[in-house]
Formats: C-alpha cells, sequence, structure tokens
C-alpha cells in the first residue's frame, strides 16, 4: 500500500510538506522517484531540483538513505514498513507546476510526489490537510466525503495507479464553485482569483462547449469534469489537460471586451478536446509514461494541431464564434505560418519529434528554423478535412477519421503508430493520402491554401495593412521583428529570408537611427521606411553590446502581411453543401 499526504503548513513560504508511507515491502532498499517532466508538457523541468529537506524513518527511527541519480533517493528497508517526508519548494504559478502561497495551492502531482520505483501501476491513497476553512478539489474520487466533491476540510481521495495521480491536479483554498450538469454528470468550474469575469456567462459558455464537444465525439467519457480556472496577471498563460480535469491560467481580465474572451473560450476548447484526443486516443508512447526522460513522437501535430483546427471550428459550430470571425482567426493563423521562414525547413513531424528541445526552448532564430506543430498542425487539418470532403463528394471528412482513430486505438490498448492517419484515410474515405502527407506532414512543400480552401467556395485577399491611403505603396522591409526593451528599441528576430540577415543586422541590435535620422519607436521606423523603395540601400545606426555600428542594408520587396477569407456568394451547390457541412452555421451562404 502506497499513501501519501499533502499538507500546507509552510505555504507562506511556498513550500509543500509531503509525507509517502509504504507498507508490505520486501526488498533491502527502495527507490523512489520525483519526476522530470509532466505529461502534455513536453521538456524536462526536473523537478527534483524543488526537493528539500528529505528523510525517512521506520518505526520511528532514521534510516539511511542516498541520493543515487537526479531525481532518485535510494532508501534501505528495516523492516516491511517505511515512511518519508520532504518539501517541495512550489513558487512557479503555471499548469505545469506547483505553487503554493497564503492564498491556495495549485499542486501538479508530477511535480510533488515521488513514486514508488517498480510499483507506478498500484493503487494509492492521498490525504490532503488543507488551513482551516479550504476546500480540496481534484478530479480523483474522494473517500471522505458524499460524491462527487468533498466541502471544506481534510480529505482523502484514491488513485487507481501513479498515472491516475499525475492526471489529476489539485487545487486547494477558498476558490469559487460554479457548477453545471451535462447528460446528468457534474461538471464545475473551480474560480481561484477575481477579474472581470461574468459567473453566469462562464457557465453558459463552457456548457455550450461540452455539449458541442461531446456531440462530436459521440458521448462523454467521464463520470464528473472539473475545470481549473487559475486568474493571474498579464502575462498568465496556459492549459494542461488531464484525464477529468484541466487547469486553464488566464490574466484576470481577459473575459472583456470580446477579442479577449475568444481567447479565454478557445483555451477551454483546445484542453476539453484533449479528453478524447490525447489522454484516450494517443500516440504510442504517450502512456503509460517514462517519467524520467523524453518519450518521444512524430504525430504531436496530430495531437496538438489536429486538437487546434477544431479548437475554433467547433466553436463556430456551437456559435460562440460566427463564421466570419471563424475565417478572421483562421486568416490570421495562415498568416502566421506564411511569416514564418522555418517552414521551409522544419516538417510537422520532425518539429513533433524534436519539441523537448525547440518547441518549448525558442531563441531569436526560432523563427528560422522551426515551426510550431500546433499552428501548422492545424492548418494541415484544415486542409486535410477539406481535401476528404471535396474528394469524396462531402461524404465523408475528417470528423469520420477521428470518430474510427477513436474506435480502433482505445484506452488501455496500444497507441496510434505514426502512419495511423494515413491508414484510417484509407479506410474512412477509400483515399490514398501518403502524397499529401509526404509533402506537407513529412516534408516542408508549401501548402496551397487557396487551392484548398475553393473547394469552399472561399477566396484569400492578400493586402498591405500598413498602407494608410489607397493608392499608397506598401513600405519595403528590412527583414527584422522588433521588440521594446526597458525603453530600448531592439531587433527580436532577423528573418533569414530578409535583407537584414544578408546585411548583417543581428538580434538585440538596439536601433539608434535610420540615414542619421533618430528612431524612437515602431512607427517612426515605419514612417522612415514609406519614404524607401525596395532595392535601395539605407544605413543602419545600431548599438551591439555597447559598441556603436554603422550597417548598409539594401531594402527588400515588401511581403503581404493582411489576409482576409471571404465567402463567394457565387458558388455550386457542391461548394455551398460543403461549407454548410463543414461550418453549420446559418450565415455560410
Amino acid at each position: 500500500m502506497i499513501r501519501y499526504k499533502l499538507s500546507l503548513a509552510a505555504r507562506v513560504q511556498h513550500l509543500v510538506d509531503v509525507d509517502i508511507h509504504l507498507t508490505d515491502l520486501s526488498t533491502d532498499a527502495v527507490d523512489l522517484v520525483m519526476p522530470a517532466w509532466t505529461p502534455g508538457s513536453y521538456l524536462l523541468r526536473e523537478y527534483a531540483r524543488h526537493v528539500q529537506n528529505f528523510r525517512a524513518e521506520a518505526h520511528g527511527q532514521p534510516v539511511s538513505w542516498s541520493k543515487v541519480e537526479k531525481g532518485r533517493w535510494r532508501i534501505a528497508v528495516q523492516g516491511r514498513s517505511l515512511s518519508v517526508h520532504y518539501q517541495v519548494y512550489a513558487n512557479e504559478l503555471s499548469v505545469r507546476t506547483s505553487h503554493a502561497d497564503a492564498t491556495h495551492a495549485h499542486l501538479m502531482p508530477a511535480a510533488t510526489c515521488m513514486y514508488l520505483e517498480g510499483a507506478k501501476d498500484e493503487r494509492v491513497q492521498i490525504d490532503v490537510e488543507p488551513p482551516v476553512g479550504w476546500t480540496v478539489a481534484t478530479g480523483l474520487p474522494c473517500l471522505s466525503a458524499g460524491e462527487p466533491w468533498p466541502g471544506p476540510g481534510a480529505a482523502t481521495f484514491m488513485a487507481e495507479s501513479y498515472d491516475q495521480l499525475v492526471d489529476s491536479p489539485f487545487e486547494i483554498g477558498t476558490h469559487r464553485t460554479l457548477a453545471f450538469a451535462v447528460d446528468g454528470r457534474p461538471h464545475r468550474i473551480v474560480v481561484w482569483g477575481r477579474g472581470n469575469e461574468d459567473d453566469q456567462r462562464l457557465v453558459a459558455d463552457t456548457q455550450r462547449i461540452v455539449e458541442a464537444e461531446r456531440d462530436f465525439w459521440g458521448g462523454l467519457p467521464y463520470d464528473d469534469y472539473t475545470f481549473f480556472l487559475l486568474l493571474g496577471g498579464k502575462t498568465a498563460s496556459g492549459g494542461l489537460e488531464h484525464r477529468n480535469s484541466t487547469s486553464l491560467f488566464v490574466p484576470r481580465f481577459i473575459f472583456r471586451p470580446a477579442k479577449n474572451y475568444e481567447r479565454y473560450l478557445s483555451l477551454v476548447s483546445h484542453e476539453f478536446f484533449h479528453t478524447w484526443n490525447v489522454k484516450r486516443l494517443r500516440a504510442a508512447g504517450l502512456g503509460p509514461f517514462d517519467y524520467t526522460q523524453e518519450t518521444y513522437t512524430p504525430l504531436l501535430w496530430a495531437m496538438e494541431g489536429v486538437t487546434e483546427y477544431y479548437t475554433d471550428l467547433l466553436l463556430c459550430r456551437a456559435g460562440l464564434f460566427s463564421s466570419q470571425r471563424y475565417l478572421e482567426r483562421l486568416a490570421d493563423d495562415i498568416l502566421m505560418q506564411q511569416a514564418t521562414p522555418g517552414r521551409q525547413l522544419q516538417s510537422l513531424s520532425c518539429s513533433s519529434f524534436d519539441s523537448w528541445i525547440k518547441f518549448y526552448r525558442p531563441d531569436e532564430n526560432t523563427v528560422n528554423t522551426g515551426i510550431s506543430y500546433y499552428l501548422k498542425g492545424a492548418l494541415v487539418a484544415l486542409v486535410l478535412d477539406l481535401d476528404i470532403r471535396q474528394r469524396t463528394n462531402n461524404v465523408h471528412s475528417l470528423d469520420h477519421v477521428m470518430s474510427y482513430l477513436y474506435e480502433q486505438y482505445p484506452l488501455g490498448g496500444p497507441g496510434m503508430p505514426p502512419d495511423a492517419y494515413q491508414q484510417a484515410i484509407q479506410q474512412v474515405a477509400g483515399i490514398d493520402a501518403s502524397d499529401f502527407f509526404d509533402r506537407y506532414i513529412n516534408g516542408t512543400d508549401e501548402v496551397p491554401f487557396s487551392e484548398y480552401l475553393a473547394a469552399a467556395g472561399i477566396v484569400l485577399e492578400w493586402s498591405f495593412k500598413d498602407r494608410q491611403h489607397d493608392g499608397d505603396e506598401p513600405r519595403p522591409t528590412l527583414g527584422i521583428r522588433i521588440r521594446s526593451d526597458n525603453g530600448q528599441f531592439k531587433v527580436a528576430n532577423v528573418l533569414s529570408d530578409g535583407p537584414a540577415a544578408r546585411s548583417g543586422l543581428a538580434a538585440e541590435d538596439e536601433l539608434i537611427a535610420l540615414d542619421d535620422f533618430r528612431i524612437a519607436d515602431e512607427g517612426t521606423l515605419y514612417e522612415r521606411l514609406r519614404d524607401r523603395q525596395p532595392g535601395e540601400t539605407v544605413t543602419m545606426t545600431v548599438f551591439r553590446r555597447e559598441m556603436l555600428m554603422r550597417i548598409a542594408v539594401t531594402l527588400g520587396t515588401p511581403q503581404h502581411d493582411g489576409l482576409k477569407l471571404v465567402l463567394r456568394p457565387d458558388v455550386t451547390e457542391a461548394q455551398r453543401a460543403l461549407r454548410a457541412d463543414w461550418l453549420r452555421q446559418h450565415d455560410t451562404g
């Protein structure tokens, strides 16, 4: 039997006390291991670095132990039982780490609870002792109170395995709980913090998302579900999916105006879609987990990118986005992808495989060498869906492929192999998708968005947003991205396909002047560029490592920075039918 106790006596010092009691031991020594990462976030975060004050005892007497690896403690066994105590420093507020202070604790079990080597499949019990007046919320079943969720005070929970424990974060505090039911199954939004949220709207819109995604998949795969909503500062960002819950970390004032609220709705839709795609339908290797090292897969584009595609599409189908707004957001995504030089170097499958060393560790050159498997994965899922619909006269779609995969790879069985999608498309739609996958998923061919979107009667209209008046020439380009840093105007990225790269401008250069005229901010830079023509050479004055430099740059031809997706009114019946079935809104024409 493995029993954990979590307590928060030192929460104001950001410390979580963890006690582990082991019984029925039969070896001379045991290993306790602290995970290095948590599923859903593909970066070694080395949680062992936050462990302190480790000790072990048996029958009230200290026993010897040694640390044999960065996250592994080896403890001598004297008898058949053992008790271990340690503290975790928890002062990083995110959906991937643990955080504790005077107001609450949000505990990620992978960042908090060690596991007994060789016993991850064993049932575990978790006793939580909160401060007076605090309530414990988690997706695990509670043994000490009425179902489904306990009230204030100490509570005991059970997990069928360590994997299930890791998949069940804890929110402990004086949070608010907003409840609703879908198909008779209880759902709750556990809110920590305050902002400009509207509780009634939160419940109504979240329920619509749950219902839309239930309809897509054909049912709810859990008995109850918890949305942990953590409200933070302006930089708060992130979501992480779990078996029957999700952690959402957003700015406290994200709920108005409408464009900010869209970001929140998209986050909820994305993380909830993972309830099926990732937590049940998963790539081979993504469970059961080795928490000590990387788990590689070329299918993160399917896990995250396909999820991202359906994120906004299902919001559109649920009526939370109009079809026009959905297309506007889609246009922004295409524009962002096409502005990334790395799309010519890194494939989706390689981006997936290298997530451990690239996606979660961006630098100033990432834009030139890599892509986001979220962004391009979503766009490739879009054109794949439209391609299947067009080639089968809208009889089949990616929706049907997802349903087939969900049936073929149930939870508990082997995960999807790398070619699972190709096989499923062949089985469902009778289409050989090998060329598509070779070009756009395993290769770096440009995706012909116009060709695929034409199937739904949608036209791409490219433009230059910086024109102040009709007839103005768009400004030429330096081929850089810029940022403000403590009053300094700096180069954030030098695009590898632009003139600045050829001329020697570098990331972190502080921009001072163009042709001896001061550059104070982005606006003055663009004003100076509007006076020039592509092919002209200008002199950029910069500070680099505190040395003044003058660099000649030959300006490049501007690239489109505006895009609209337009629903054509003069479409064929086939295009109209495809569009209607795809978006499922009355305003699709």
